[in-house]
């Protein structure tokens, strides 16, 4: 569903269906200024700036609105080939031109000289699917080649009530030993904010200090939990392997807080004072570098989606359809073996448990065992009392848990167990 509305006083468009709502606002650099589940705000807005526009001013000082929008990497104040903002009059507080075809939103930037870049935005949300689906085309508009890697920045509201229960977790990179491996790019290098856990992600728990901190993730997901509340916000993307990133990073977060910075050639103090320095965190994703000719274009496509887990929660991974809590596990109870897990959907579908066959993925209706709905709204806890003939069974029975959506069409394996002897 698409309608024109007034979001915090800006001139928006709201984009959405029957689980999820979008606001998106063009006068404000074609930002997405808001994403909410069920009346759940997920991204940060600026209080202090609701129902104002940029000045536009040379030497004014950038005014953070919030939302999620994208921006050129790699950032830097080092001469040309790096993007010295924010603040940016044109590619972040530009007027954007906007087109609507049925139920798919078109935002086009201004051409920015300095970068020689123009930005286009997409925007649709699929029906059933807690999920804003975004794409962002970079068309050099100069007479050279330039070199720009396009860099969504997506800033996400903590819970200020318990402000250590927001998270954002993402896969880490791996060194030679299998050890995660994360790079401080700007605050304490003993940030005590950052940590990595046994599943080998990098977890940022939020304590209200400056910082950033980057990885280079092969896997193409990162996530902010609100462990308070269960909550789940999820960007995916492409990564490409092997290819060059600004910083080494394809995932970087960002902690709005009190401390110091270096950039811009001085050291930048953070007040402790959350009017004049609110608190939010950033979930930032980046893709290759890329080279354009003059009129060539790149793509970056990703996704947002939302989900509910279990309140206190640690996410352990990331999918195109969901998150995981709990691996699908055996665990031995009072009354028998149980086959467990819990995991957050982006999609409402059905969950079915099936003896594996890897030659019939979707023909499988002879072979369900267990079926469940899911919906982005609850968590799906998975909870099996094991059949005594299963657990017999010579060579053991290996079971599948597959996502369908509600037409019977197949959408994801979510895991395997192999159970009996």
């Amino acid at each position: 569903m698409l309608r024109y509305t007034t979001y915090k006083g800006w001139k928006a468009l709201s984009l959405g269906n029957a689980l999820v709502e979008s606001h998106i606002v063009p006068d404000l650099g074609g930002r997405l200024m808001q994403f909410s589940m069920q009346g759940y705000d997920f991204l940060f807005v600026n209080g202090a700036l609701e129902s104002l526009y940029p000045e536009r001013i040379e030497g004014k000082p950038w005014m953070n609105f919030g939302g999620e929008k994208v921006w050129p990497a790699p950032q830097g104040w080092s001469g040309e080939g790096y993007w010295p903002g924010p603040p940016d009059h044109i590619l972040d507080e530009g007027v954007y031109e906007c087109k609507i075809e049925s139920d798919l939103i078109t935002l086009i930037s201004p051409v920015d000289i300095r970068t020689g870049l123009q930005i286009k935005r997409n925007f649709k949300v699929e029906p059933g699917e807690a999920t804003i689906n975004i794409s962002a085309k970079f068309t050099n508009k100069s007479d050279k080649d330039i070199r720009w890697s396009v860099w969504p920045v997506c800033q996400v509201a903590v819970d200020e009530q318990a402000e250590d229960q927001s998270q954002i977790v993402c896969p880490a990179k791996k060194d030679t030993k299998g050890d995660a491996q994360y790079k401080i790019l700007h605050g304490l290098a003993n940030n005590p904010q950052y940590m990595c856990d046994e599943a080998g992600n990098l977890v940022v728990t939020y304590r209200y200090i400056v910082g950033k901190v980057g990885t280079d993730s092969a896997e193409g997901w990162i996530a902010y939990v609100n462990r308070g509340s269960g909550k789940v916000l999820v960007m995916n993307f492409d990564v490409a392997y092997g290819a060059e990133y600004p910083d080494n990073t394809s995932v970087q977060v960002w902690t709005q807080g009190e401390g110091a910075t270096y950039s811009r050639g001085r050291v930048n103090i953070h007040k402790s004072d959350k009017k004049v320095n609110p608190p939010y965190m950033e979930m930032e994703i980046l893709s290759p570098v890329v080279r354009l000719a003059p009129e060539e274009s790149y793509e970056f496509r990703y996704t947002i989606s939302a989900c509910t887990i279990d309140k206190g929660s640690p996410l352990k991974a990331a999918s195109r359809y969901g998150v995981t809590v709990s691996h699908i596990h055996t665990e031995q109870m009072s009354d028998g073996l149980h086959i467990k897990g819990e995991f957050g959907f982006f999609k409402e579908g059905i969950l079915r448990m099936v003896m594996d066959d890897e030659t019939e993925a979707k023909n499988i209706k002879n072979r369900v065992l267990v079926e469940m709905e899911v919906t982005p709204l609850s968590p799906a806890i998975i909870d099996i009392p094991v059949n005594q003939s299963w657990d017999a069974a010579m060579g053991g029975i290996p079971l599948s848990f597959r996502l369908y959506d509600f037409k019977d069409d197949f959408l994801e394996e979510i895991e395997k167990i192999k159970i009996g002897k």
